[in-house]
């Protein structure tokens, strides 16, 4: 598993298709090739996997994703996969339709736009303006461990996720265990907590909450 982002390749064909009879162009693709890596988090035991999640997030010209429509088709059964303001997927498929061949994800979007799809880590903490440092670093730590257990005999390669970036918020702040406060870091205009550089802290607080929550490979 990883938490960098990718463009998949057979999603972008939705802007390759021209038609000059519709607006519109559907794609459909087996639902393990539209969530790579899912099978391996479901298949970890849920002790394993109950501080982070993945998240899928549909992209539209490299921003999130309007006007797409995926549905999963598994059989009879049909089932909207909904999209939310980020571009994230709020459904996923199981792991039994993602070892199906019978489950497809039917994407269907406007022409003239290139798609593509996001893959986040998420720690299981909701967005405030006070949040548990603790937390997040046991968040780090599942993922990681998860990570390096997917990748099997390359674990060693796996990257050490070790950092959590706080989309939408301001005013970053940890609270040391000696009553410390210290500035987080600003990259790319939101606060990061980084574990090695704040090993003692207890709370992270913010002026204004985070939007959502990311745990990205350490620098």
């Amino acid at each position: 598993m990883s938490s960098r982002r990718f463009i998949l390749a057979a999603l972008a064909a939705l802007a390759l298709c021209p038609s000059a009879h519709a607006a519109e162009h559907t794609v459909v693709l087996p639902a393990r090739k539209l969530f790579p890596y899912l099978d391996a988090y479901l298949s970890l035991p849920p002790a394993e996997r109950s501080r982070f999640s993945m998240a899928y997030r549909a992209l539209m010209d490299g921003k999130p994703a309007v006007g797409l429509q995926l549905v999963l088709a598994d059989g009879a059964q049909r089932a909207v996969l909904p999209i939310d303001a980020f571009g994230r997927i709020g459904r996923q498929p199981s792991l039994a339709q993602l070892r199906s061949d019978a489950a497809k994800v039917e994407i269907t979007g406007p022409q003239g736009h290139k798609f593509g799809l996001a893959l986040d880590m998420e720690p299981a903490v909701a967005p405030a303006t006070e949040i548990d440092a603790q937390a997040l670093a046991l968040a780090c730590e599942q993922a990681t461990a998860a990570a390096r257990k997917a990748a099997g005999v390359m674990g060693f390669a796996a990257p050490r996720l070790d950092r959590v970036v706080f989309e939408g918020a301001s005013g970053g702040q940890a609270l040391t265990a000696q009553g410390r406060t210290v500035a987080l870091q600003v990259v790319k205009g939101w606060p990061v907590y980084a574990r090695a550089a704040l090993p003692d802290d207890r709370t992270l607080r913010f002026s204004r909450a985070p939007r959502r929550l990311t745990l990205q490979k350490e620098r």
